[in-house]
């Protein structure tokens, strides 16, 4: 019984513990992406925005330069970590 309440107690504080809230919010982590991928051929713009396990997973398409992508925002930092990225009409695919 007391193993029981001990596993569920430990359970209950990783589950807390992994779900924090993000120093970075979801629009801070929206204008890290389009100053990221906009360039002198056109403006990115941010197509989907989702946040777990501390980090937030963007979906980006800079559709006159023809470049389409995602990347991962750290959620306490705001670094960036490239997923997958597309050059020239998602033809090519490079996976990160």
């Amino acid at each position: 019984m007391k193993r029981s309440i001990l596993f569920a107690l430990l359970f209950l504080i990783l589950l807390t513990g992994c779900n924090q809230q993000p120093q970075i919010t979801e629009q801070q982590a929206i204008n890290i992406i389009e100053q990221l991928h906009t360039n002198s051929f056109g403006n990115a713009e941010v197509l989907s925005i989702d946040y777990n396990w501390g980090r937030y997973e963007v979906e980006w398409e800079n559709a006159d330069d023809c470049q389409w992508g995602i990347d991962h925002v750290d959620g306490e930092d705001g670094s960036v970590t490239m997923k997958q990225a597309s050059i020239a009409n998602r033809s090519t695919l490079v996976f990160v």
